[in-house]
């Protein structure tokens, strides 16, 4: 049975990780930011592991139905419909002073447990493999080339205007990716 407790606990390691890394939480620091017990998490989630696991998977669920939305508008135009997943990119740049989960997880991926490496090769994959599809109704060559240049370019020009704090460094970034769609 899902409980408020287990929604506010992963959001809250949500909200961790994406700014300060899943190294850098503890149950004990969730715990007194929700006014309960860490036995209480343990509960929940035995190991940080499995939370870990849960935060990664609820993000990528969260990518899916964002993937779901933007095909649902533009089935039949996949220029739109990366314009429109770029246009995601850019308000996360805008708007939020943290990294992303992808980002942050990605930075830690050596020292990570297993579980959450197989989730973020989930995450890559469904990234990459989306954007494959678009380029294909394009008829690009080589689309899983560009769907991963693309992606990199997506990935890098969102830590670079966030490590910069600088919104606009994205948009520079965004023309080369647009040089991607014109091929």
């Amino acid at each position: 049975m899902i409980t408020d407790t287990r929604e506010k606990i992963i959001q809250l390691a949500q909200q961790a990780i994406a700014t300060r890394g899943y190294s850098a939480f503890s149950f004990r620091e969730l715990a007194a930011e929700l006014g309960i017990k860490s036995a209480s998490i343990h509960y929940h989630f035995p190991t940080k592991t499995h939370l870990g696991v849960e935060v990664a998977c609820r993000y990528r669920g969260q990518l899916q139905q964002a993937f779901d939305n933007i095909e649902n508008g533009y089935a039949n135009d996949p220029k739109k419909a990366i314009e429109s997943l770029i246009a995601v990119y850019r308000y996360e740049a805008r708007t939020s002073q943290r990294m992303t989960v992808c980002i942050m997880l990605a930075a830690e991926i050596k020292n990570l447990p297993g579980e959450i490496q197989a989730e973020m090769a989930n995450f890559y994959d469904l990234n990459i493999g989306w954007l494959e599809h678009q380029f294909q109704k394009l008829d690009h060559e080589n689309s899983r080339e560009k769907a991963s240049q693309l992606f990199a370019l997506l990935q890098g020009g969102l830590m670079g205007a966030k490590g910069q704090n600088d919104p606009a460094y994205f948009d520079v970034v965004v023309k080369a990716a647009q040089l991607l769609l014109q091929n």
